[in-house]
């Protein structure tokens, strides 16, 4: 039960439930077989980017645990786990195997679909979080970008495979193609933002262990209301994107879909900044930061409007929607 705990186990099924939501819902839509178009990635070829990325995140939460064992003293003594239920040495070999296995997944991938140049980017994402967890994470806003730029990865990657250049392809696909990655760039800007935003509540959360061994994080250096800040600031450019989909969908005669995400995920922004300027004490900053989880997980459910495989048509007119306004 401990080494689960380590492994974080429902962070690991939300980067499933994203990975495979985007996959059924954007890239795989059973509408697209009427068209003879198929995904360039496999059932079990997707499968394996999946397990890399599992156990590649499950490595990074271990060794960050390792390294945070005694932060996490100061902050939260009642879940340590490294160093009290579980030895400093076995939580290393466990982080060993986890990430042998997603290297071991990462070959088999990069053996079945012959992209090893993408295949290989899970394994640097493993060194930069094993870098983050003991360097980057004590540097000011350097070790915020790296989780969040690793965030938006688990949807980056997706269409980053999709994306391989294949001369034989049809107009309908380079087409359908072009849908799923501006849905990916949509969806992994919302990660990037709402994770970094998480972030930031999280360093005000943990600031009496971080000060204490030498963090240089965002409310240690610039202060409570500096870090308060940073997050509106982040939450504007996480309502502009978010407006630009109540503007852009009346004009697809989809108002109901507008109402959605003003209800749904423009006012709890409102709300999550409102509670972010009246927070004082941990216990507030502790419930914003799982209030933001709530809030993503709703944003990445919003792909299940795409089941039926407008997903492509709806991305590609939101492209032409921006490049009016620009």
């Amino acid at each position: 039960m401990n080494y689960l705990k380590l492994i974080r186990p429902l962070n690991l099924m939300m980067i499933v439930l994203t990975m495979y939501l985007f996959r059924i819902c954007i890239v795989a839509a059973t509408p697209y077989k009427f068209f003879y178009i198929e995904p360039v990635l496999s059932g079990t070829e997707f499968l394996l980017l999946v397990l890399t990325t599992i156990f590649i995140a499950a490595g990074g939460y271990v060794v960050n645990d390792i390294f945070d064992s005694d932060i996490d003293a100061v902050n939260r003594s009642h879940k340590v786990i490294v160093g009290e239920s579980v030895s400093e040495d076995a939580a290393y070999k466990f982080y060993t195997i986890l990430c042998g296995l997603g290297i071991a997944c990462t070959l088999v991938l990069a053996l079945l679909t012959k992209n090893y140049r993408l295949s290989s980017i899970p394994v640097v994402i493993m060194v930069l979080l094993n870098f983050y967890a003991h360097t980057f994470k004590k540097q000011l806003i350097v070790g915020n970008l790296i989780i969040a730029l690793c965030t938006s990865f688990t949807v980056f990657i997706i269409a980053l495979f999709e994306s391989t250049d294949n001369p034989d392809m049809t107009a309908n696909e380079r087409y359908v193609h072009s849908g799923i990655a501006i849905a990916a760039t949509v969806y992994g800007l919302f990660a990037f933002l709402t994770t970094f935003l998480r972030e930031i509540v999280k360093d005000i959360e943990d600031q009496a262990g971080d000060e204490q061994y030498g963090c240089k994080s965002i409310p240690i250096v610039f202060g409570h209301t500096g870090a308060k800040i940073s997050a509106f600031v982040i939450s504007i450019l996480l309502l502009v994107l978010l407006a630009s989909f109540v503007w852009f969908f009346p004009g697809l005669e989809k108002k109901n879909i507008a109402y959605f995400v003003l209800f749904l995920l423009i006012i709890p922004v409102f709300l999550i900044n409102f509670l972010i300027f009246r927070a004082k004490y941990v216990r507030n900053y502790h419930l914003i930061s799982n209030l933001i989880k709530v809030f993503m997980v709703i944003g990445i459910s919003t792909m299940l409007y795409f089941y039926s495989g407008i997903g492509p048509y709806v991305f590609v007119q939101y492209a032409n929607f921006l490049k009016k306004l620009v």
